[in-house]
């Protein structure tokens, strides 16, 4: 991504959980969202001062302003150096053993991964290499990045997701891709599965990349059916088969797993997850088909409601399901690095959390505070509750204090 003059993103529209929100995180951009057309009639080369901490934009700020700036800015960079690396395990007050792994959306963020002591990469995003270019990246340049990846975290578990192009993620060097609801249209697997030779390609070039790797994992996005599971499955054997035809060297047997994200399965969870090898939850797009909520539009981000109880109450169906079929599940949204939220994975049974590398260190903080014993009865009384309001009150109720015996 061409990035290297770009100091700051002000968007006039969108959500905290947009894709260009997830790349500019990725980026360590500071980001502001403002419901500001005007903005846009600034000349250009006005002096835009953004302070992503609070939200606020400064058009041409005077010395002062800057000068105030400059020394809080120095400030944060001391306290950064003095912060402490996260502890290499991760246990509950009460001995329980939770993973934490990390989300990565280019390249660049192994380095910070590694030095945090992650245990490895619970989700890597393929789709933004796909993004940048004018055209689609052939097999080869794929398997160097995936390569790059593998190599880099050889001895820990990579999960690679296949492409989530769709929605507001458009290739506009493919013919046919605007749709008149892009949400609802040939996104995720969907897309993967109609441009099968596109999907082939990344299945080869993710195989022959982690021929070496110990632990590696494909995620298949937006999966709603087992027969679609299925048919990515069948992809993937392809893939090994003319990879073998060709004798090139490969991982012969990579956990398969479905991204849960539509409530097209909340109601053959179980079955599918006899056929799965783990689950990955992404919250985003499950509380956006949840609630029938565009995540990304200001009109109703209101209705963006992570604590709605069908939320939670569909979430802890599908980690327990995982529980019963005894595979993996593992949250990789945004609810997955958020306090109030955290204590209810826990006591719902999820052992697994992958968040930006940037969030590790404040999850690991609240899980080693946190019972297990307590974190169950919350996630009990979060569950019981039929009302926004009363989860809310639970909510507050809990903020600020531990879950411990």
């Amino acid at each position: 991504m061409a990035s290297e003059d770009v100091k700051g993103i002000v968007l006039v529209s969108g959500g905290v959980t947009s894709h260009v929100a997830i790349i500019a995180r990725s980026l360590k951009l500071p980001m502001i969202i403002a419901e500001r057309s005007d903005l846009l009639k600034l000349p250009d080369g006005t002096p835009m001062l953004l302070d992503a901490d609070i939200g606020s934009i400064y058009a041409a700020p005077s010395e002062t302003i800057i000068q105030r700036f400059e020394i809080r800015n120095q400030a944060q960079k001391a306290e950064v150096r003095a912060t402490r690396p996260i502890l290499v395990q991760t246990k509950t007050r009460d001995g329980e053993s939770v993973k934490l792994l990390a989300n990565i959306n280019l390249l660049s963020e192994i380095k910070l991964a590694k030095d945090l002591n992650v245990e490895g990469i619970g989700l890597y995003r393929t789709e933004f290499p796909f993004l940048v270019r004018s055209n689609l990246p052939s097999e080869e340049e794929q398997y160097l990045v995936y390569k790059r990846l593998c190599d880099e975290m050889r001895d820990r578990e990579i999960t690679i997701r296949t492409l989530d192009i769709g929605g507001k993620k458009l290739l506009p060097y493919l013919e046919g891709t605007k749709e008149a609801n892009p949400e609802l249209g040939l996104r995720s697997i969907r897309f993967s599965l109609h441009h099968r030779e596109v999907f082939l390609q990344q299945l080869r070039a993710i195989l022959r990349a982690g021929a070496d790797t110990g632990k590696l994992k494909i995620v298949f996005p937006m999966i709603s059916a087992i027969d679609e599971f299925r048919q990515a499955r069948h992809a993937v054997e392809e893939a090994m088969v003319d990879l073998a035809r060709k004798k090139l060297p490969f991982h012969p047997s990579p956990a398969l797993g479905a991204m849960i994200e539509l409530p097209a399965v909340l109601d053959i969870i179980h079955e599918l997850a006899k056929e799965a090898d783990f689950f990955s939850i992404g919250t985003n797009d499950l509380i956006q088909y949840l609630l029938a909520v565009d995540r990304t539009n200001e009109r109703v981000a209101a209705y963006y409601q992570p604590y709605h109880p069908s939320v939670l109450r569909s979430l802890h169906r599908i980690i327990q399901a995982a529980v019963k079929a005894d595979i993996e599940v593992t949250v990789c949204g945004e609810m997955g690095h958020e306090p109030e939220f955290i204590p209810f994975f826990i006591g719902a049974g999820l052992r697994i959390f992958s968040v930006d590398p940037h969030f590790l260190r404040s999850v690991q903080e609240k899980i080693i505070n946190l019972s297990v014993s307590q974190a169950t009865a919350y996630a009990r009384a979060l569950l019981a509750e039929p009302t926004l309001e009363g989860i809310q009150a639970l909510l507050r109720s809990q903020k600020g204090r531990k879950i411990a015996d």
